[in-house]
């Protein structure tokens, strides 16, 4: 039998390194996200921790962290805040090819989007990907809150292909080549009756068809388990939604009861002793494949992943006007889905009624955390997790974890847009950064986005004398649309820029184009040869034009100890640079640090107020120097001065009012006093 080689592809331009490594961080503690379900199926919510009890490897743990996380509530669909990404749900739409009729398909689409537009909150991460056994899988995107993004792949899962260097890796190599047709059928008796030889030929051409659509269904069920192994690194909840039509049960399971014409053929054989004639595998089922299953089942539980199955044929008939008697079963998609503990969506004509059905299952997320002790790189580690006082009810949980190890490309690839996604930290590259918006000629603000990189940790991360940083920027809105983005690749030639790094490090500036609305600029600095990252989340509010706004205090620096880069802008309206008081520019810093006693400098800018029409606020206090007003700006630029700043403070606090009015504004930035 051929050795199966899956190949998955995340479509778009070529990214990160593609040189093994090996992550030297030990898991110490573990988050364990838990569903907890009642007799009627539906979450049980306000249980605490009292209510769970934890034991890994056979050992009880105690739960030193719990959190209750309601995706249904108001607050949580609200808030803009980073989540815990163990509470996450991630939601991998898995369009197979292989087994889909054209109509089907249309079907699945139109499932799939329902499930976007009604099922999805914004607190959960979808991804999209097709399969097909000739070709392997294909991942059209990442795990994402841009609904956008994923419309478009489910428009043309064929095809569909990214241009985000975040959606793209590659794993390996597919063999594309078809399975053998088997061996060449024996020589025939000529000897016997006509018809009996024609029987016999076609039996074995049934036979040698069966072999070759047994091995589909076998590529099926191991690149499935593939594609869970690939995600058993991410945070959350995760869960496949197969949209298939499903293949012939009778492959795995073996015959039917009701063949009784086959079942009679093949007595007849063994009552006259031809039993070559008797196709085993077709009677009782294929012992390899129902291991095959097993084995996909196990990938599945490690992973904490959950495989459930749409029948996008939809209401199924055992007759029709084409075919006559025709068995038709979706039991090939519960052989699959029924083994990963999940549903098989049956017999609807609103499919996307089922999908609301499976989102509203895992509403509730309870995280238990708790330490584990050092493990073996690479160790799987059994989990068990048993309800306290509450009668009825059964409990869902990954079924253990795995200690840090080896990344696969693949894996190292969605775990870095993970990082984006859910805003966890990344401490090997020290990284700060600033974003404000500037009003243009347009709806669009520009918004200059600052990023200072510590040259130290670029030369300590960087393997030889000309390092590679990759630089992520992304504008993601409320609802979770990424609404501009900017990628840099660079080369450092450390022979060159290698003092400037020694005495401050990188300062990137790059532009992007936004409408009105609050944003969270999410920032990723990438080192290729170490794959070393660092990481910053800042917030910023875009006005409308005519809105009364305050800028962030920007702070001066001299730019001089920095190695400049300047990235990319999307703003079409080629605005000027915006850092400009009493017409002369500055280079702002993107970190407000200060020594003890020493005076530090910042603007503070409001648009759409006049000058007599402001008072502030400053904690700590702050000196006024000077004040500008561009002509024919409605821009006030105000100068202040921190002098003798506690070394304990940690916030610069500005709030504006405007006189006789209730109306104000509030900025506040990190402040580091050294």
């Amino acid at each position: 039998m051929r050795n199966l080689l899956f190949v998955f592809l995340l479509a778009g331009p070529a990214l990160l390194a593609q040189t093994p490594f090996q992550e030297k961080v030990t898991v110490t503690y573990v988050e364990v996200p838990v569903t907890v379900l009642g007799r009627d199926n539906a979450p049980v919510r306000g249980l605490t921790k009292a209510n769970f009890e934890l034991v890994d490897d056979g050992q009880k743990r105690t739960i030193e962290s719990f959190d209750a996380i309601d995706f249904a509530a108001a607050e949580t669909r609200k808030a803009v805040s980073p989540l815990n990404p163990a509470a996450r749900r991630n939601f991998l739409l898995l369009f197979d090819l292989s087994y889909s009729a054209p109509n089907s398909y249309a079907h699945a689409q139109e499932a799939a989007r329902n499930f976007i537009a009604r099922s999805v909150n914004r607190r959960d991460l979808v991804a999209v990907a097709s399969a097909d056994v000739n070709r392997g899988v294909r991942f059209l995107t990442s795990f994402t809150t841009d609904r956008e993004l994923l419309l478009a792949a489910i428009r043309d899962p064929y095809s569909f292909r990214s241009f985000d260097p975040l959606s793209i890796a590659i794993a390996g190599i597919i063999n594309n080549e078809a399975p053998g047709s088997g061996p060449a059928p024996s020589g025939i008796d000529r000897a016997g009756a006509a018809e009996v030889a024609i029987a016999d030929v076609a039996r074995q051409i049934n036979r040698e068809e069966e072999g070759y659509r047994r091995m589909r269904v076998k590529k099926q069920v191991e690149m499935l388990g593939a594609v869970a192994h690939s995600l058993q690194k991410l945070a959350g909840r995760k869960h496949i939604v197969l949209l298939s039509e499903g293949f012939d049960p009778r492959l795995i399971q073996g015959r039917l009861a009701g063949d009784s014409k086959e079942q009679n053929e093949e007595n007849t054989f063994s009552t006259a002793g031809e039993v070559w004639k008797v196709d085993t595998e077709k009677r009782f089922g294929s012992a390899g494949m129902q291991k095959d299953v097993e084995m996909m089942a196990e990938e599945f539980r490690r992973a904490d992943v959950v495989l459930h199955a749409v029948d996008i044929k939809g209401l199924r008939v055992q007759n029709d006007v084409m075919t006559g008697a025709n068995a038709s079963s979706n039991e090939g998609l519960f052989v699959l889905a029924n083994s990963t503990g999940g549903t098989v969506f049956r017999n609807s004509n609103d499919i996307s009624s089922e999908f609301d059905r499976l989102a509203k299952q895992h509403e509730v997320v309870y995280v238990l955390g708790f330490q584990s002790p050092v493990g073996k790189a690479g160790d799987f580690h059994e989990l068990k997790v048993k309800l306290v006082n509450v009668p009825g009810a059964r409990v869902q949980h990954r079924g253990g974890y795995y200690s840090a190890g080896p990344l696969s490309a693949l894996e190292r690839t969605l775990s870095t847009a993970e990082v984006i996604m859910n805003d966890i930290p990344q401490n090997d590259i020290d990284v700060a950064a600033m974003a404000a918006a500037f009003p243009t000629s347009s709806e669009k603000s520009q918004v200059p986005v600052i990023l200072e990189i510590s040259g130290a940790d670029l030369l300590k991360n960087a393997r030889n004398d000309n390092a590679g940083v990759e630089i992520f920027v992304y504008a993601f809105d409320d609802d979770g649309l990424v609404r501009d983005s900017v990628f840099q690749r660079m080369r450092l030639d450390m022979k060159t820029v290698g003092d400037k790094l020694k005495e401050s490090g990188v300062k990137f500036y790059a532009t992007l184009s936004l409408p009105p609305g609050h944003y969270a600029i999410k920032s990723l600095v990438h080192v290729s040869e170490s794959d070393k990252n660092g990481y910053q989340r800042v917030e910023v509010d875009v006005p409308a034009s005519n809105d009364v706004a305050v800028l962030r205090p920007i702070f001066f620096e001299d730019g001089a100890q920095w190695v400049m880069i300047k990235g990319d802008s999307n703003d079409k309206t080629n605005a000027p640079y915006p850092f400009i008081y009493d017409n002369g520019s500055f280079i702002p810093a993107a970190r407000a640090s200060l020594r003890k006693g020493e005076p530090r400098l910042f603007t503070l800018w409001v648009f759409n107020a006049q000058r007599d029409e402001l008072t502030w606020e400053i904690a700590p206090a702050a000196r006024l120097v000077s004040e500008s007003k561009p002509d024919g700006s409605d821009i006030t630029k105000l100068l202040f001065a921190l002098e003798q700043v506690p070394a304990d403070v940690r916030e610069l606090d500005v709030v504006i009012h405007k006189k006789g009015s209730t109306d104000q504004r509030r900025v506040t930035v990190p402040l580091f006093v050294r």
